[in-house]
């Protein structure tokens, strides 16, 4: 086998876990909802050039179904890079793509805008988060209210062996008496099944989830009678939205703030006082 042949699948495979757990995409500027959407928009060719748009997703699709026929396309869409397409494939980050479906890039899209660079990939994941994270029903989510006034949330896809995760919950009392409530949400590293989504699954299942949480990020073993926990959909969710470890802490704006960091750091990323 030529050393420089990778299929697509094995390609976004190790993209999948080949990223530092604790990182935060790298940006120097962040991008709200309307500039995001603002910069996609402007991606689009022009109606008269649609049937370039259409020919490149054919060209891609087909491409990756005889490269990678086991995975699933959900999205092929123009960027602000011509003739480059983002690619989004069930359970994998984005991808990018030649028009002609004969190269791929695994990895971020930066934009360079004089001083700054704009991290376009991660622009546009925002507003996905934001949509999917809004989504999740409250009662399937593991909160640790603010105290007194909440003035930010933050939602936190937690497993429950790592150790900046314990590290992050042993400090949850100084985040809610900063104002900012926790909401948890499942994401296994190990898959789903595995010892580790177990663990998950019995905290979910507790008569009294926040102290099955405590327990549980303290070492201690937590039993429940089985039920219909969300664990294996949030592991989903959090793998479709970008989570490569835990923690992995996103803002109300579906910004990634990064993984462990001091409730103050929090705070002040959030613009709280």
């Amino acid at each position: 086998m030529n050393a420089y042949r990778v299929s697509a699948a094995l390609l976004l495979s190790l993209a999948m876990t080949g990223c530092t757990p604790n990182d935060k995409p790298q940006a120097t500027q962040v991008i709200g909802p309307e500039s995001a959407s603002a910069a996609g928009n402007a991606a689009l060719p022009p109606a008269v050039e649609a049937s370039s748009a259409e020919l490149a997703e054919k060209n891609i699709r087909a491409a990756l179904a005889e490269t990678a026929p086991d995975i699933t396309v959900d999205r092929v869409r123009p960027t602000a890079f011509p003739g480059v397409y983002e690619v989004r494939v069930q359970g994998y980050g984005p991808a990018y793509v030649s028009a002609d479906g004969k190269y791929m890039i695994q990895g971020e899209l930066f934009r360079l805008d004089g001083k700054n660079m704009i991290n376009e990939t991660e622009a546009g994941m925002a507003v996905e988060r934001r949509q999917a994270l809004a989504g999740v029903p409250l009662k399937d989510m593991i909160v640790f209210p603010a105290k007194g006034e909440r003035k930010g949330l933050a939602y936190v896809f937690t497993d429950i062996d790592c150790g900046y995760c314990r590290k992050l919950h042993a400090e949850m009392a100084d985040f809610n008496q900063a104002g900012i409530e926790i909401r948890y949400l499942a994401f296994p590293r190990a898959g789903y099944p595995s010892p580790s989504s177990a663990k998950l699954d019995a905290v979910w299942c507790s008569s009294d989830p926040l102290k099955a949480m405590t327990l549980s990020k303290q070492g201690q073993a937590v039993t429940s009678p089985a039920c219909a926990s969300p664990v294996k959909q949030q592991f989903e969710l959090g793998s479709r939205i970008g989570v490569r470890g835990t923690p992995a802490v996103y803002l109300e704006s579906g910004e990634q703030a990064g993984g462990y960091m001091p409730a103050a750091a929090l705070a002040k990323m959030m613009g709280l006082k």
